[in-house]
């Protein structure tokens, strides 16, 4: 599970780079930098320096790899570690400003006369999946009775029933997150959409909240009914 987690790091900050140079090197030679605001000639920049947050990015995944290679043995990964989540959760901000610069680019080279600015929606919804992110890639490492965490009356009331469902409760948050990155992504490329918003948020909370707790009564149940036989 560490290496794989570790491989999908530097997987990301690979493919990144990669994607990024191939969609900077179709931009114009000068584009702007604002994000929130309409194009401004005396906001713009070469596109090269774009490629200076991919470069940033895959320091930062390399550089959380070796953290998780040199402090993250089988010891210490029943706690907590907040450097990893924190290195996950500025990574995904970057990607969301790296992103947004070359959509905004994109968008000044095909006519540099519309508004390239990016929807506030865009921002508010990317950001909270980054934070979704980093929070539920937490869940499968977090001590029993931890804050963070799945916390049930089955959950809090067996060891095991808390590792399991913590667990399942990262899987389905890792999918609600991957919802509200699509949603950001949708406002970013077509526009606000409420019903849209509303359609993946509902989604979102149910697989966050609602189907975790219904399998974690439903493994206290199997268990207790293990313990009978």
């Amino acid at each position: 599970m560490r290496n794989k987690k570790n491989f999908t790091i530097l997987g990301i900050g690979a493919i990144n780079t990669i994607a990024s140079l191939v969609a900077v090197g179709n931009l114009s030679k000068r584009v702007p930098i604002n994000i929130f605001k309409e194009v401004a000639k005396d906001k713009m920049c070469s596109k090269n320096l774009l490629l200076i947050l991919p470069a940033v990015v895959l320091v930062m995944c390399i550089s959380q790899v070796i953290y998780r290679l040199k402090t993250m043995d089988k010891t210490v990964t029943k706690g907590k570690r907040i450097e990893d989540a924190l290195f996950t959760f500025i990574t995904g901000i970057l990607l969301v400003i790296n992103w947004s610069l070359i959509h905004i680019g994109y968008n000044y080279t095909i006519s540099p006369v519309v508004n390239s600015q990016l929807p506030i929606a865009y921002f508010i919804t990317a950001i909270i999946g980054v934070a979704m992110v980093t929070i539920y890639s937490a869940y499968p490492i977090n001590k029993f009775g931890s804050i963070i965490g799945l916390r049930t009356k089955e959950t809090l009331a067996d060891e095991e029933v808390w590792r399991i469902a913590n667990r399942f409760n990262a899987f389905t948050g890792f999918v609600a997150s991957l919802i509200v990155i699509g949603l950001s992504v949708y406002f970013a490329l077509v526009g606000f959409n409420i019903g849209y918003l509303v359609v993946g948020l509902i989604f979102a909370a149910a697989l966050t909240f609602y189907v975790p707790v219904v399998y974690a009564k439903h493994v206290a149940k199997r268990k207790a009914e293990r313990v009978i036989e």
